[in-house]
Parts: structure tokens; C-alpha cells; sequence
């Protein structure tokens, strides 16, 4: 009796627990499937807004639509969307106020994006866990959509020696493109972080660059410069529109300088003395300047405040010297200054041992396939007895070097800018000659001749592509600079435009189409002239 007694009650109790079981399951899912759309949600919240899409959607972005995604053992399938809400024709927004909620006041565009993200898992054991939110990007405070906000943040380059005082800043100004007017920060003034309020730029926005005085060209004061790969890339650059609060990261240093002074011996084992014909090869990541006796301050002396074309930075430098008749100073890499910034200046000297093999000056010109002078081509040559030494071919498009009498040198030339490298070896070495180097052209591309270059330079990129600008491309003596580009996704095209030194301004853009196999073409002809 007892047994079926306890028989019973076992089949009673057993379906409320088995429920119950099945419950814990169902809620431990659920708990799950909500983490990964939380976790979906501040993922989002931490991309840039640009960012915040799915993949081949609009807004595009980052997401995928759908993933499966397993946690615990349980596979889950992850669906995100993204929709633009603002007004823009698109969506009326919240409440009927636009898409920024401010009644009353005008509403730039589509301003908000709406993200959901469903998780389900695969086995369809629980509805969907949906989870939603909008993104949104930085904007002025509700009530001042017609004024803009710009924050500066200020980083310091400072790769050797100790760093500068922490209350050291330079005070900034916000300079427009266009007007010639400028602003003066409201907030933090001559610290690392510099906040510019109520600007007032038309409805369509307007182009302001951080400066460090009242005009475009000042871009030096008070011992502070901007760093030239910030004025090249545009990265002092922010465009300001009306409801929106930017931010934008510049980069500052203290110009540096450094002399050098060269001495030989006039006789073997005899006393040094300074040299007036010897060449100072200076390298910083990968480029190279160089400096022969006509660029000497006074005989075997150079001294060197400037490097492509802006002052120089502080940083590590490699030094090479060449001198007829004597053996070469091999690639020596030094601190520029070693104690910076409280030294701001190194002074280094250098003895030139005799060469033991008489030595012919042999120069090297770099063209391009149309006569074109080839500025900035990375010439490296050996010899036995001699080298590697590295040079870059300056504004004349010529490398110049020493070598034995009798060596068989070899040579190897890139080009900056897409041309075909070259590598050859010469003949027995028999005395002193120029050898000109022809860089061609790749297979499908096409060479982009720029002309009037004068005090200014060039730069490209893929039309349409969204990829950065290219590093400058310097011009000859000529005013004449080279590029071996590629067709594209998007065809031969390509956005060009000329950038004056003189307040690194852009005086032109345009649109060009690369002639592919060897072809050439032409841009820069009637565009604005730069001035000294």
C-alpha cells in the first residue's frame, strides 16, 4: 500500500518539476539572447556614427545583417538593422519636432539612426529578444541648433629626450577658409584640450583650420609649430555645422636643429682639416635629403633647420658622407637633438679617413619615360669596398656618389609614386660619368604628368574612392612632377589638386582620366600660381 501510495505522488509531483526545468532553460536563453543585444547596443554606441550600418545597407557600416553567434552551447541568430530617422524628406522624427527634437527651430538632415538587433535562437525554443535604440551623433545642446562647437585636442610629438612641461601650450585660433575671419577659444585657452563655442556658419557649414595665429600661414608661435604631416593630410582642418559638436586631434612640436661639421685628412696619417667638397645624407623614415658643399655655411659645415620642405622635427636621423677621395661615412643613426625639449639643438662631428682605391664622382639623373625629372626616387647603390648607401634624388632628379676606380657598381632606384624600379649593374668603374635612369611605366597604368608646380605640390587619390590623399608629390626644377597610377574599380579616374607652401592651401581640384598602358596625361596647366 505505502509503495503505490508513494507511486502516486512521485507521478503527481514529476510533471510540475519537469515544467519547471524546462522554464530554467527558457530563462537561461533568454538572459543570453538579451546579453548579445546589449552587448550589440554598446558595441554600437562605441563606433564613430559614420560607422553605425549594416554592411551594404543604408546607413552602411560595420554590421552584418545577420550572424549566427553560439554562447554556452547554444547557437543563436543575431539580426541587426539600422535606419536613418531625422527629417531630411526621409522621416519627420519624434513627435512631428524633427529629427533633433527642438520644435520650432530648423533641422539639418538625417540625424539620428535607429538601431534594433533581434536574437533568436536557432532552434526557435523562445520569440525573439528585441532590443532597440537610437544613435546619435555628438550635437550642441537642444536650443542652439544654429551654432556649432569645436574642440581641439592638442598632442605633442616628442619621440627623444624628455617631455615638456605639462602646462606648456600654445593658444590656438579657429581660422575660417573663407572671410579671413577667426575665433579664439571660449574654453581652455593655452591647454591640451581647447573648446570653440557659438559658431555661426551658414546652414550649409563652413571650413574653419586650427591655427596659431590670426591667419592661414600661421602655423608657428611661441616656439610651437604644427606638425607638417598634419598641414599635408589636412588634419588641421574641421568643418563646422550649424547643431553639431566636432572635435578634431592636431599635432604640435618645437622645431629642432642640427650641425654638422665634416673634417679629412689632407695626407695619410696627417691632421684633419674641414672639407669643402663633401655630401651630408640625412634620413628619416625612409626619405632622404641631400646636402652637398654649395648648401655649407662655411667649408666642411653644414647646418640644417629644415627637411622636406617644413622645419625640422625632433625624432632619429640616419647621416651618411660622401667625400671624393676619401672612404664614406657608413649609415650612422643619431637623435635629433638627444635631450629634447630641453635642448633644441645637436651639433655632431664627423673624420673622413682616406680611401685606400682612388674614387670617380658618378652621378646618377632619374626621368620618367617622358624626359620628366624624377624628384624623390630611392637611389641605393653598392660597390665592393663601397656602400650600401642610400640617397633620394632632390629637385634636379640626380644622386651623386663616389666610388672606386675599377668597382663594378649596382644600382637600385624606386619611385615614390608608382613608377617601375630599376635595377642594373654597370660596367668596371674607369673614371668619373652621369648615367641616366628611365623608370617606365607598369602594365594598365598610366603616367600623370603635374606641371606649374612651383612653390607648392601635388597630391592623388582613386576618384570616388574615399582613401586618403597621397603623400605629396614634390615638383622638379621645372615645376613638373611624375605618377605611374593604376586603373582602378572605379575606371582611370582620379581626383587631383594642387596645395600652395604658403598657408598649405588648396588652389585646385579636378578630376582626371589616367591613359592605362604607358599612356599619359596632363593636369595642372591655368591653375592658380603659387607664390614665394
Amino acid at each position: 500500500m505505502a509503495v503505490s501510495i508513494l507511486a502516486i505522488a512521485l507521478v503527481l509531483t514529476m510533471g510540475p518539476t519537469i515544467s519547471s526545468f524546462a522554464t530554467l532553460q527558457d530563462a537561461k536563453v533568454i538572459d543570453l539572447a538579451g546579453a548579445l543585444a546589449e552587448g550589440r547596443i554598446e558595441e554600437a554606441r562605441q563606433l564613430d556614427f559614420s560607422d553605425v550600418g549594416v554592411v551594404g545597407g543604408d546607413p552602411a557600416g560595420v554590421f552584418e545583417a545577420t550572424e549566427t553567434v553560439r554562447r554556452q552551447g547554444i547557437e543563436f541568430e543575431v539580426t541587426t538593422s539600422v535606419e536613418w530617422v531625422g527629417s531630411n524628406a526621409t522621416d519627420p522624427g519624434f513627435f512631428g519636432a524633427g529629427g533633433d527634437g527642438v520644435q520650432g527651430l530648423p533641422d539639418f538632415g538625417r540625424n539620428y539612426k535607429w538601431l534594433m538587433v533581434s536574437v533568436e535562437p536557432t532552434n526557435g525554443t523562445i520569440a525573439p529578444v528585441v532590443f532597440s535604440t537610437a544613435i546619435a551623433p555628438s550635437y550642441v545642446p537642444s536650443g542652439s541648433d544654429g551654432f556649432g562647437i569645436v574642440t581641439v585636442e592638442l598632442e605633442k610629438y616628442e619621440p627623444v629626450g624628455s617631455a615638456t612641461s605639462p602646462t606648456d601650450w600654445p593658444s590656438l585660433l579657429l581660422q575660417a577658409e573663407v572671410g579671413g575671419g577667426h575665433e579664439t577659444p571660449d574654453v581652455g585657452a593655452g591647454t591640451e584640450s581647447q573648446q570653440f563655442d557659438d559658431l555661426a556658419p551658414d546652414l550649409s557649414g563652413a571650413p574653419f583650420r586650427v591655427r596659431l595665429g590670426p591667419t592661414l600661414a600661421d602655423v608657428e608661435y611661441n616656439g610651437w609649430r604644427i606638425h607638417p604631416d598634419d598641414l599635408r593630410s589636412f588634419a588641421d582642418q574641421v568643418f563646422v555645422t550649424p547643431g553639431h559638436a566636432d572635435r578634431v586631434t592636431v599635432t604640435i612640436y618645437k622645431p629642432v636643429t642640427l650641425s654638422i661639421v665634416v673634417e679629412g685628412q689632407a695626407t695619410v696619417g696627417g691632421a684633419f682639416g674641414p672639407l669643402g667638397r663633401a655630401s651630408l645624407i640625412l634620413g628619416s623614415d625612409g626619405s632622404y635629403a641631400v646636402f652637398d658643399d654649395n648648401d655649407m655655411v662655411t667649408p666642411g659645415s653644414w647646418f640644417i633647420d629644415s627637411y622636406g620642405g617644413a622645419p625640422l622635427t625632433p625624432g632619429n636621423y640616419t647621416i651618411q658622407i660622401d667625400a671624393p677621395g676619401y672612404s664614406p661615412y657608413p649609415v650612422t643613426s643619431i637623435d635629433v637633438p638627444d635631450n629634447y625639449p630641453t635642448v633644441l639643438h645637436r651639433a655632431e662631428s664627423v673624420q673622413l679617413q682616406i680611401s685606400p682605391t682612388n674614387t670617380a664622382q658618378v652621378t646618377f639623373d632619374v626621368y620618367d619615360t617622358d624626359g620628366q625629372l624624377l624628384r624623390g626616387a630611392l637611389v641605393n647603390v653598392e660597390a665592393v669596398g663601397y656602400g650600401p648607401l642610400v640617397q633620394t634624388t632632390g629637385a634636379n632628379g640626380r644622386a651623386r656618389f663616389n666610388l672606386p676606380i675599377g668597382s663594378v657598381p649596382t644600382i637600385t632606384v624606386q619611385s615614390p609614386h608608382g613608377h617601375t624600379e630599376v635595377a642594373q649593374t654597370f660596367s668596371p668603374l674607369g673614371g668619373p660619368q652621369t648615367i641616366d635612369v628611365i623608370m617606365s611605366v607598369p602594365d594598365a597604368h598610366g603616367l600623370l604628368e603635374f606641371v606649374t608646380g612651383d612653390y607648392g605640390y601635388f597630391q592623388y587619390l582613386p576618384f570616388g574612392s574615399g582613401a586618403n590623399w597621397s603623400a605629396p608629390v614634390l615638383p622638379n626644377l621645372g615645376g613638373s612632377a611624375s605618377a605611374a597610377l593604376p586603373a582602378n574599380g572605379l575606371g582611370n579616374q582620379w581626383q587631383v589638386r594642387k596645395v600652395c607652401w604658403s598657408g598649405n592651401t588648396v588652389v585646385a581640384e579636378g578630376t582626371v582620366t589616367v591613359a592605362p598602358n604607358g599612356g599619359s596625361v596632363t593636369w595642372g596647366t591655368g591653375v592658380t600660381t603659387c607664390l614665394p
